[in-house]
């Protein structure tokens, strides 16, 4: 590749400079948004670190070359070849004088980075495949992007819980150069802070890279983030959305409209006879909008001249039939009850409170005490996580569902042996046990 890029210099040099327009274009056309070639935070850092004055930078930068990608075809030259006379041409042109020996030499260095760093980028992009490994911003380009956007969007402190993770951005990032939008999980939108609390581990799998040879591929793996409350997936909400703004996706102020929609079905009173709208209705919710935007955006989701195709197509998508009845609340509440063969009987009032209920009665026992002489058998694996045998209601749990070996659906909310809730004592969210964050603490 490094090759071709020097082929095209050559025929710059010898056709003139009426075809650097074209070769400009071409590379931009090939680059799309390549974070180090045509970042102008990059550049800026770039020309400072290599010896230019501050005057200089501007210099070059007022000249229109503000990124690697102009610089590198900003004249008929290219590293290696004998005649620099176009090169000393174009410094002359931006100083508006005759360059100093120490100015040139960081007039050909910064050429010679800029020619090689577009050459790789375009190799990149030519020979791209799946299992390459998810490409990072630079750390001037990151900052650049969090900077714009803490300007833009005034009136949220973009810090702490706010600032979304490296780690997402480049998730983000990844997916807008794959040109297709996917899910993203809201218990990977870490955060700045606890990306650095926790730290991130490099997980080691045997892999096939396009050759057909196995070769071992580390990745980097941040530990997620707990979404047990409604503010910690507010958080997460928040987070994806500057995330995805930062990646030229979706803009924040359509994908918070969404963040809010979800938490107004959530905290919003149900009729009578009805449930609350669940934390798993949410995410259902959640997931049937990217799926319907990722119908509605097959031709790419790559910015163009009209814009964002998301932004074009997410109120629609928001507002369809089939994600709005996903947030609907259920039928089920203050109706009769189904209870379990070991519970009471028939018409009895529920157990208004559990003793012991996460502590073991010989090995693997608890007492239920909301009717006399009655034990329910709680597994070892539940009693390790310091689980409980019904809500503080006294609304029995259903252990197989804990134990994730339940054989009716998860997203039902009881089934014959009990409600579909978490059996950690003080918890009771929308998820099995053994994926209870809060147990793990404990």
């Amino acid at each position: 590749m490094t090759d071709c890029v020097y082929m095209l210099g050559e025929f710059a040099r010898v056709h003139g400079p009426e075809i650097h327009n074209l070769l400009l274009g071409f590379s931009s056309c090939l680059l799309g948004t390549m974070s180090y070639g045509d970042s102008k935070a990059v550049f800026r850092r770039r020309c400072e670190e290599i010896g230019f004055t501050a005057e200089v930078v501007e210099l070059i930068v007022n000249h229109g070359l503000d990124t690697m990608a102009k610089f590198a075809f900003s004249c008929n030259f290219s590293p290696g070849s004998s005649d620099e006379s176009p090169l000393i041409q174009l410094s002359k042109e931006i100083f508006k004088r005759a360059p100093s020996t120490v100015e040139m030499s960081c007039v050909r260095r910064l050429f010679s980075e800029s020619y090689a760093n577009i050459a790789a980028d375009i190799k990149n992009s030519v020979e791209a495949t799946d299992d390459m490994p998810t490409r990072k911003l630079a750390p001037a380009e990151r900052a650049e992007r969090l900077r714009v956007q803490q300007r833009q969007l005034a009136g949220i402190n973009i810090s702490g819980p706010y600032e979304p993770g490296d780690a997402l951005v480049d998730r983000c990032i990844a997916i807008y150069d794959a040109d297709r939008i996917q899910f993203i999980p809201w218990d990977i939108c870490t955060s700045r802070e606890h990306e650095i609390l926790h730290g991130s581990k490099r997980d080691q799998t045997l892999t096939f890279d396009s050759t057909g040879a196995l070769k071992l591929h580390k990745q980097a793996r941040v530990e997620p983030c707990s979404t047990a409350s409604e503010i910690q997936v507010r958080y997460c909400l928040t987070r994806r959305a500057l995330a995805m703004e930062q990646a030229n996706i979706v803009s924040f102020q359509n994908m918070e409209a969404w963040s809010e929609k979800m938490m107004q079905a959530r905290l919003e009173e149900p009729p009578a006879n009805y449930v609350k709208t669940s934390m798993k209705q949410l995410e259902s919710a959640d997931r049937k909008l990217f799926l319907l935007i990722s119908e509605k955006t097959r031709e790419g989701i790559k910015c163009n001249a009209q814009g964002r195709p998301i932004d074009a197509v997410f109120k629609q998508c928001m507002e369809s039939s089939e994600v709005l009845s996903l947030l609907q609340p259920r039928p089920g509440g203050g109706g009769p009850t189904t209870r379990p063969s070991e519970g009471p009987a028939a018409g009895e009032p529920p157990a208004k409170r559990i003793k012991g209920g996460g502590k073991a009665r010989g090995k693997s026992f608890s007492k239920f005490q909301g009717t006399t002489d009655s034990f329910v058998r709680i597994p070892k694996e539940l009693l390790s996580l310091g689980s409980v045998a019904a809500t503080p209601k006294g609304h029995r749990l259903c252990f197989s569902y804990n134990l994730k070996s339940c054989s009716n659906p998860v997203d039902k909310q009881r089934c014959s042996k009990g409600l579909h809730a978490c059996a950690v004592k003080g918890c009771h969210g929308q998820h099995p046990a053994v994926e209870c964050t809060r147990a793990k603490r404990e």
